[in-house]
Protein backbone atom coordinates (compact mmCIF):
# COMPACT_ATOMS: atom_id res chain seq x y z
CA UNK A 1 0.00 0.00 0.00
CA UNK A 2 2.88 2.37 0.74
CA UNK A 3 4.25 1.86 -2.77
CA UNK A 4 0.83 2.44 -4.35
CA UNK A 5 0.38 5.69 -2.44
CA UNK A 6 3.82 6.82 -3.49
CA UNK A 7 3.07 5.99 -7.14
CA UNK A 8 -0.17 7.99 -6.99
CA UNK A 9 1.75 10.92 -5.55
CA UNK A 10 4.29 10.72 -8.37
CA UNK A 11 1.49 10.73 -10.95
CA UNK A 12 -0.01 13.85 -9.39
CA UNK A 13 3.34 15.61 -9.73
CA UNK A 14 3.28 14.99 -13.49
CA UNK A 15 0.00 16.83 -14.05
CA UNK A 16 1.71 20.17 -14.59
CA UNK A 17 4.64 18.75 -16.52
CA UNK A 18 5.25 18.02 -20.19
CA UNK A 19 5.10 14.25 -19.67
CA UNK A 20 1.82 13.78 -21.54
CA UNK A 21 3.04 15.97 -24.39
CA UNK A 22 6.23 13.93 -24.64
CA UNK A 23 4.20 10.72 -24.85
CA UNK A 24 1.87 12.11 -27.51
CA UNK A 25 4.58 13.92 -29.46
CA UNK A 26 6.98 11.00 -29.63
CA UNK A 27 4.26 8.41 -30.08
CA UNK A 28 2.43 10.19 -32.90
CA UNK A 29 5.34 11.82 -34.74
CA UNK A 30 5.97 8.96 -37.19
CA UNK A 31 2.28 8.00 -37.68
CA UNK A 32 1.37 11.63 -38.45
CA UNK A 33 4.13 11.85 -41.06
CA UNK A 34 2.94 8.62 -42.70
CA UNK A 35 -0.67 9.77 -42.55
CA UNK A 36 0.22 13.10 -44.20
CA UNK A 37 2.23 11.34 -46.91
CA UNK A 38 -0.69 9.06 -47.77
CA UNK A 39 -3.11 11.96 -47.89
CA UNK A 40 -0.73 13.79 -50.20
CA UNK A 41 -0.50 10.83 -52.61
CA UNK A 42 -3.94 9.18 -52.51
CA UNK A 43 -3.40 7.59 -55.94
CA UNK A 44 -0.90 5.19 -54.32
CA UNK A 45 -3.27 3.96 -51.62
CA UNK A 46 -4.89 1.14 -53.61
CA UNK A 47 -1.55 -0.42 -54.54
CA UNK A 48 -0.20 -0.02 -51.01
CA UNK A 49 -3.26 -1.62 -49.43
CA UNK A 50 -3.20 -4.56 -51.86
CA UNK A 51 0.30 -5.62 -50.78
CA UNK A 52 0.12 -9.25 -49.56
CA UNK A 53 2.13 -8.46 -46.43
CA UNK A 54 0.81 -4.97 -45.86
CA UNK A 55 0.86 -5.08 -42.06
CA UNK A 56 4.37 -6.51 -41.81
CA UNK A 57 5.63 -3.88 -44.25
CA UNK A 58 3.86 -1.15 -42.31
CA UNK A 59 5.44 -2.37 -39.06
CA UNK A 60 8.91 -2.38 -40.61
CA UNK A 61 8.63 1.15 -41.99
CA UNK A 62 7.01 2.59 -38.86
CA UNK A 63 9.42 1.06 -36.38
CA UNK A 64 12.58 2.18 -38.15
CA UNK A 65 12.34 5.73 -36.86
CA UNK A 66 10.81 4.67 -33.56
CA UNK A 67 13.47 2.10 -32.64
CA UNK A 68 16.48 4.11 -33.77
CA UNK A 69 15.40 7.68 -32.99
CA UNK A 70 12.14 8.37 -31.15
CA UNK A 71 12.28 5.67 -28.45
CA UNK A 72 15.81 6.50 -27.20
CA UNK A 73 15.04 10.22 -27.33
CA UNK A 74 11.88 9.71 -25.31
CA UNK A 75 13.66 7.69 -22.63
CA UNK A 76 16.44 10.24 -22.26
CA UNK A 77 13.95 13.10 -21.92
CA UNK A 78 11.26 11.47 -19.78
CA UNK A 79 13.60 10.10 -17.12
CA UNK A 80 15.18 13.51 -16.64
CA UNK A 81 11.76 15.18 -16.58
CA UNK A 82 10.36 12.89 -13.87
CA UNK A 83 13.37 13.39 -11.60
CA UNK A 84 13.80 17.09 -12.35
CA UNK A 85 10.36 17.81 -10.88
CA UNK A 86 11.90 17.39 -7.42
CA UNK A 87 14.94 19.52 -8.25
CA UNK A 88 12.89 22.24 -9.89
CA UNK A 89 10.48 22.48 -6.95
CA UNK A 90 13.30 22.04 -4.42
CA UNK A 91 11.22 19.28 -2.82
CA UNK A 92 13.75 16.50 -2.32
CA UNK A 93 14.25 17.34 1.38
CA UNK A 94 10.51 17.39 1.96
CA UNK A 95 10.17 14.05 0.18
CA UNK A 96 12.96 12.47 2.22
CA UNK A 97 11.47 13.62 5.52
CA UNK A 98 8.23 11.82 4.68
CA UNK A 99 7.64 8.33 6.14
CA UNK A 100 8.26 6.74 2.72
CA UNK A 101 11.33 4.42 2.74
CA UNK A 102 14.00 5.33 0.22
CA UNK A 103 13.58 2.10 -1.80
CA UNK A 104 9.86 2.86 -2.14
CA UNK A 105 10.55 6.38 -3.43
CA UNK A 106 13.11 4.98 -5.86
CA UNK A 107 10.76 2.24 -7.07
CA UNK A 108 7.76 4.55 -7.41
CA UNK A 109 9.56 6.96 -9.72
CA UNK A 110 10.96 4.09 -11.78
CA UNK A 111 7.51 2.50 -12.13
CA UNK A 112 6.07 5.82 -13.29
CA UNK A 113 8.81 6.12 -15.93
CA UNK A 114 8.16 2.56 -17.13
CA UNK A 115 4.42 3.21 -17.26
CA UNK A 116 5.01 6.28 -19.41
CA UNK A 117 7.14 4.12 -21.70
CA UNK A 118 4.28 1.63 -22.06
CA UNK A 119 1.92 4.53 -22.78
CA UNK A 120 4.27 5.67 -25.53
CA UNK A 121 4.11 2.25 -27.20
CA UNK A 122 0.31 2.17 -26.92
CA UNK A 123 0.00 5.62 -28.50
CA UNK A 124 2.47 4.71 -31.24
CA UNK A 125 0.69 1.48 -32.14
CA UNK A 126 -2.71 3.14 -32.12
CA UNK A 127 -1.39 5.97 -34.29
CA UNK A 128 0.23 3.49 -36.68
CA UNK A 129 -3.04 1.60 -37.10
CA UNK A 130 -5.03 4.77 -37.75
CA UNK A 131 -2.46 6.07 -40.24
CA UNK A 132 -2.81 2.77 -42.11
CA UNK A 133 -6.61 2.54 -42.33
CA UNK A 134 -8.00 6.10 -42.15
CA UNK A 135 -6.58 7.39 -45.49
CA UNK A 136 -8.28 4.51 -47.29
CA UNK A 137 -11.57 5.29 -45.60
CA UNK A 138 -11.32 8.95 -46.57
CA UNK A 139 -10.70 8.17 -50.25
CA UNK A 140 -12.92 5.12 -50.56
CA UNK A 141 -10.03 2.70 -51.03
CA UNK A 142 -10.37 -0.94 -50.03
CA UNK A 143 -9.01 -1.80 -46.59
CA UNK A 144 -5.50 -3.27 -46.30
CA UNK A 145 -5.24 -6.91 -47.31
CA UNK A 146 -4.72 -9.71 -44.84
CA UNK A 147 -5.44 -10.02 -41.12
CA UNK A 148 -3.47 -8.04 -38.58
CA UNK A 149 -0.79 -10.32 -37.02
CA UNK A 150 -1.63 -9.32 -33.46
CA UNK A 151 0.56 -11.94 -31.80
CA UNK A 152 3.58 -10.98 -33.89
CA UNK A 153 3.15 -7.27 -33.17
CA UNK A 154 2.57 -7.87 -29.45
CA UNK A 155 5.70 -10.01 -29.23
CA UNK A 156 7.82 -7.45 -31.04
CA UNK A 157 6.50 -4.59 -28.93
CA UNK A 158 7.33 -6.56 -25.80
CA UNK A 159 10.82 -7.23 -27.11
CA UNK A 160 11.41 -3.55 -27.82
CA UNK A 161 10.15 -2.69 -24.35
CA UNK A 162 12.70 -5.08 -22.85
CA UNK A 163 15.41 -3.75 -25.19
CA UNK A 164 14.80 -0.26 -23.82
CA UNK A 165 15.03 -1.19 -20.13
CA UNK A 166 18.81 -0.70 -19.75
CA UNK A 167 18.51 2.82 -21.13
CA UNK A 168 15.72 3.57 -18.66
CA UNK A 169 17.72 2.29 -15.69
CA UNK A 170 20.97 4.06 -16.60
CA UNK A 171 19.26 7.35 -17.45
CA UNK A 172 17.36 7.13 -14.17
CA UNK A 173 20.62 6.59 -12.29
CA UNK A 174 22.16 9.62 -13.98
CA UNK A 175 19.10 11.81 -13.43
CA UNK A 176 19.06 11.00 -9.72
CA UNK A 177 22.78 11.58 -9.32
CA UNK A 178 23.11 14.91 -11.14
CA UNK A 179 21.07 17.97 -10.25
CA UNK A 180 21.84 19.69 -13.55
CA UNK A 181 19.33 18.61 -16.19
CA UNK A 182 21.95 18.95 -18.92
CA UNK A 183 24.25 16.25 -17.51
CA UNK A 184 22.01 13.16 -17.89
CA UNK A 185 20.67 14.63 -21.12
CA UNK A 186 24.15 15.14 -22.56
CA UNK A 187 25.49 11.79 -21.37
CA UNK A 188 22.43 10.01 -22.70
CA UNK A 189 22.67 11.71 -26.09
CA UNK A 190 26.37 10.92 -26.29
CA UNK A 191 25.85 7.24 -25.44
CA UNK A 192 22.96 6.94 -27.87
CA UNK A 193 24.77 8.60 -30.79
CA UNK A 194 27.91 6.63 -30.05
CA UNK A 195 25.89 3.42 -29.96
CA UNK A 196 24.43 4.11 -33.40
CA UNK A 197 27.94 4.37 -34.77
CA UNK A 198 28.91 1.09 -33.11
CA UNK A 199 26.00 -1.03 -34.37
CA UNK A 200 28.13 -2.77 -37.01
CA UNK A 201 30.90 -3.61 -34.51
CA UNK A 202 31.13 -7.34 -33.84
CA UNK A 203 30.80 -6.77 -30.10
CA UNK A 204 28.08 -4.12 -30.27
CA UNK A 205 25.87 -6.35 -28.12
CA UNK A 206 27.88 -5.27 -25.06
CA UNK A 207 26.55 -1.71 -25.49
CA UNK A 208 22.98 -1.57 -24.14
CA UNK A 209 22.10 1.58 -26.09
CA UNK A 210 22.36 -0.45 -29.31
CA UNK A 211 19.69 -2.98 -28.38
CA UNK A 212 16.64 -1.32 -29.92
CA UNK A 213 18.51 -0.72 -33.18
CA UNK A 214 19.99 -4.22 -33.25
CA UNK A 215 16.60 -5.76 -32.58
CA UNK A 216 15.01 -3.72 -35.36
CA UNK A 217 17.67 -4.73 -37.87
CA UNK A 218 17.36 -8.38 -36.84
CA UNK A 219 13.55 -8.53 -37.11
CA UNK A 220 13.29 -6.44 -40.27
CA UNK A 221 16.13 -8.23 -42.05
CA UNK A 222 17.44 -4.93 -43.38
CA UNK A 223 20.94 -5.39 -42.02
CA UNK A 224 23.01 -8.29 -40.77
CA UNK A 225 23.62 -7.82 -37.06
CA UNK A 226 26.59 -9.17 -35.06
CA UNK A 227 26.00 -12.51 -33.39
CA UNK A 228 25.56 -12.32 -29.62
CA UNK A 229 26.13 -15.19 -27.15
CA UNK A 230 22.51 -14.92 -25.97
CA UNK A 231 19.36 -13.04 -26.95
CA UNK A 232 19.26 -9.25 -26.88
CA UNK A 233 16.37 -9.41 -24.43
CA UNK A 234 18.39 -11.54 -21.98
CA UNK A 235 21.29 -9.09 -22.13
CA UNK A 236 18.89 -6.17 -21.72
CA UNK A 237 17.28 -7.73 -18.65
CA UNK A 238 20.70 -8.35 -17.09
CA UNK A 239 21.85 -4.78 -17.72
CA UNK A 240 18.55 -3.45 -16.38
CA UNK A 241 18.94 -5.41 -13.15
CA UNK A 242 22.54 -4.23 -12.74
CA UNK A 243 21.84 -0.54 -13.47
CA UNK A 244 18.74 -0.55 -11.26
CA UNK A 245 20.63 -2.11 -8.35
CA UNK A 246 23.51 0.33 -8.82
CA UNK A 247 21.11 3.25 -8.99
CA UNK A 248 19.35 2.20 -5.80
CA UNK A 249 22.63 1.75 -3.91
CA UNK A 250 23.94 5.14 -5.05
CA UNK A 251 20.64 6.78 -4.17
CA UNK A 252 20.50 5.30 -0.68
CA UNK A 253 24.16 5.95 0.15
CA UNK A 254 24.39 9.45 -1.26
CA UNK A 255 24.99 11.97 1.52
CA UNK A 256 23.24 14.83 -0.24
CA UNK A 257 20.06 13.76 -2.02
CA UNK A 258 18.90 16.92 -3.77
Amino acid sequence: MTLLRCIRTEWLKLKRSFASWLVLGNGLFVPVLVFAARLRHPHNLAAINRAPKFWEGMWTSMWQSMAILMLPMFIILITSLVVQIEYRNNSWKQLHTSPQPLPVIFAAKLIVILTLLVELLVVFNAGSYLSAVVPGLLFGVQAPAGPIPYHLFLTRNLNFLIDALPMVALQYLLALHFKNFAVPLGVGMGLWLGAIGMVSWQYSYVIPYTYCTLDYFATSGRQVVPHSPTSIQTLAAAYFAFFTAAGLVLYMTRKERG
